[in-house]
């Protein structure tokens, strides 16, 4: 089952860690996610089903594209990003600065370091596989678009990349990036 992935564009929230904290997309946010859009369109690509975030970063510019193609939307809690805890809104030198050491230990090995009131990556995987397989059974054979997140992106790419969890961090994405999935 074929499975595109849109993560949203530029946020009003610049570098921070935004987690489930719910921030718009700037003009060159939209800007960035449209020009993926058009791109896959004049290849050729059609969708079948749009499914987004709840969160707004995802959701505005998903009703929106919904209603440019005809595209049945389905908004799903489950694909909203992974939850900093208590690094929500906070930038990473501000990080840094209030809770040394603990973004060096994520990044070596976020599954042991998450950061505190986080959600567990464990929990994060979970739910996104729970989510995934469901849109698999569901929707057989069709070609779907997620509007999501960076975190979900690299969490899916590491594991098509049978990677375990923590290798989730070595996978760059880009703002406004489009990546194919074949499931």
């Amino acid at each position: 089952m074929p499975i595109d992935l849109l993560r949203h564009g530029k946020t009003t929230a610049g570098r921070a860690y935004i987690g489930s904290t719910d921030v718009a997309l700037t003009e060159l946010g939209v800007e960035q996610m449209q020009s993926s859009i058009d791109l896959a369109l004049a290849s050729g690509t059609r969708w079948d089903l749009l499914v987004s975030s709840p969160l707004i970063r995802c959701v505005e510019f998903s009703v929106n594209l919904a209603a440019k193609l005809s595209l049945e939307l389905q908004i799903e809690a489950d694909l909203a990003e992974y939850h900093f805890g208590d690094w929500e809104g906070l930038t990473a030198l501000q990080v840094m600065d209030k809770y040394p050491g603990q973004l060096e230990a994520f990044w070596h090995d976020p599954e042991k370091n998450a950061p505190q009131n986080a959600e567990s990556l464990g929990q994060f995987s979970q739910r996104i596989d729970k989510l995934i397989s469901s849109l698999e059974v569901k929707y057989a054979g069709k070609h779907l678009l997620l509007v999501c997140h960076g975190g979900v992106m690299r969490y899916l790419l590491s594991k098509a990349a049978q990677q375990p969890i923590k290798a989730m961090l070595n996978y760059p994405v880009e703002h406004g990036q489009l990546v194919s999935l074949c499931r």
